[in-house]
């Protein structure tokens, strides 16, 4: 009798220990990726960024080393083509810097939205008005005069960042259109274009901080890929949500659904 409850105390041990081992060894599998997923996170993040930093500062660094070198002897034209490059240049790494700490904020959960009653077709105004605009495309906006409560400073960044994605990933001849609209107690806001499109398989991953869709056509820099994460960032901090669909006659439709209060 003692030596058969031994074995099953030596049983039960045995199979404690393997547990704790088991625990332990999927423990230990667990960090190492979490590890791997941040070291990758990491490379991701320093590629992504990398050439949207260095190309504005070669502009900065050239542009005013040619100030300095001509001792401010050029013509006031050339002299103030130069002071134009240098502040444009200037503004887009302000634009990625902010990004990025917004970014940063949000993942951390201290970001809340500061709601105010707002005129939805002066918010539409305001935002279109702030997106660079480089090719000086025409953007068709068509926005409800109704008042809406939102934080007015985050929606303005969803509508640049939404349409600086369509002008950035389309085709210099392709149209872009903003609709906003007061829709089910909260706000709707489309921007549509006519160029490629996203793939089916991309429709998630574009929302995704450095994710791209494949295949711009539009010929500049496909940036960081930071834009439409807070898009859909900011949306959810609304309690909305964002998302894309194909446009009926071509291209691509990005919707953002905000609630009221």
């Amino acid at each position: 009798m003692i030596d058969v409850t031994e074995r099953r105390l030596a049983e039960e041990t045995l199979v404690k220990s393997e547990r704790k081992y088991s625990e332990a060894f999927r423990r230990e599998r667990e960090a190492a990726q979490r590890l791997r997923t941040l070291d990758e996170m990491k490379n991701t993040f320093l590629e992504a960024v990398s050439h949207d930093l260095r190309t504005p500062l070669t502009s900065i660094l050239g542009s005013a080393l040619t100030l300095e070198q001509s001792q401010l002897q050029l013509p006031s034209e050339d002299a103030l083509d130069l002071v134009r490059r240098i502040a444009t240049n200037a503004r887009k790494l302000e634009r990625l810097l902010g990004d990025l700490l917004d970014l940063d904020r949000l993942q951390r959960g201290i970001v809340s939205p500061q709601r105010r009653p707002t005129d939805l077709a002066e918010l539409v105004r305001r935002g279109v008005e702030e997106t660079e605009n480089l090719t000086g495309r025409p953007i068709e906006a068509d926005a409800e005069s109704v008042t809406v409560s939102v934080d007015a400073a985050k929606v303005e960044r969803i509508l640049e960042n939404l349409l600086s994605n369509a002008l950035r990933h389309t085709p210099a001849e392709a149209r872009v259109w903003v609709r906003a609209r007061a829709q089910d107690g909260g706000v709707s806001i489309v921007v549509e274009d006519e160029g490629p499109g996203v793939p089916d398989d991309h429709k998630l991953a574009v929302f995704e901080a450095f994710r791209q869709a494949p295949g711009s056509s539009s010929g500049h820099s496909p940036g960081v890929g930071i834009g439409l994460s807070l898009v859909k960032r900011f949306a959810e901090l609304h309690g909305g949500r964002a998302w894309v669909t194909d446009r009926d006659a071509g291209g691509a439709a990005f919707h953002v659904f905000l609630p009221g209060e």
